[in-house]
């Protein structure tokens, strides 16, 4: 109620690695049942509801990145399902290397196409008019080969072909390596960064925006 009085939507987030995994599906189904029903029961609600369901940590992830990228796009999958039957927007959260800029991840078969995670990812969530990707594009420059810009590219050139919007999220947490934060840099140059991002995506139909990670540590910038 205190953030929607001061113009701020809140969404719910939840999600742990091994949540799209079998004998761990009840976490996700729980949550969002419970999120469903609160905005069902109560006059504050929230906007929307967010996966991060960081599957790559996974050890298995390691030996067998198809059947465990198949369990993560199956759990999206479901959950557009149950999500269509809510008012609540819908926002998944994934790494930078989903798409076929590296050789982190090869294209596989999903429900008869060959794609990359993004492209399967992009077509699932194309049942859920709003939906939002949000691209852990973490690095504290924007500029360059391995900037937050270059990085992001290929996420939001393809799914220009959809529906779906992508947001670019910054770090501001204390986490190694120290090149994928603005934790210790100036709050000037944070902002400095983020607007060359906007300006190199701003016209594209599918940039949603810029995220941060996280509040309090980005509030804390000097």
């Amino acid at each position: 109620k205190v953030a929607n009085d001061n113009g701020i939507k809140v969404d719910a987030v939840a999600g742990w690695q091994n949540w799209a995994e079998e004998g761990h599906l009840y976490k996700p189904g729980a949550v969002l049942d419970y999120v469903i029903a609160f905005n069902r029961e109560n006059e504050e609600k929230f906007r929307g509801f967010q996966y991060d369901v960081e599957v790559y940590l996974l050890p298995e992830y390691k030996t067998n990145k198809e059947e465990v990228l198949t369990n993560f796009l199956d759990l999206i999958d479901k959950s557009v399902t149950k999500i269509n039957y809510s008012n609540l927007q819908f926002s998944v959260v994934i790494p930078e290397f989903y798409d076929d800029s590296t050789l982190e991840t090869q294209v596989f078969k999903y429900k008869g196409k060959m794609r990359h995670t993004l492209e399967h990812l992009l077509n699932v969530l194309e049942r859920r008019s709003g939906s939002k990707i949000i691209v852990m594009s973490y690095r504290n420059f924007a500029n360059g080969e391995d900037g937050s810009i270059k990085i992001s590219e290929d996420e939001v050139y393809v799914a220009n072909n959809y529906s779906t919007k992508v947001i670019i999220a910054q770090e501001t947490g204390d986490f190694p390596p120290s090149y994928i934060t603005f934790n210790r840099k100036s709050k000037t140059y944070f902002d400095s960064q983020v607007a060359l991002i906007v300006k190199a995506f701003e016209n594209e139909q599918s940039f949603g925006g810029i995220a941060t990670h996280y509040v309090n540590t980005y509030l804390e910038l000097k």
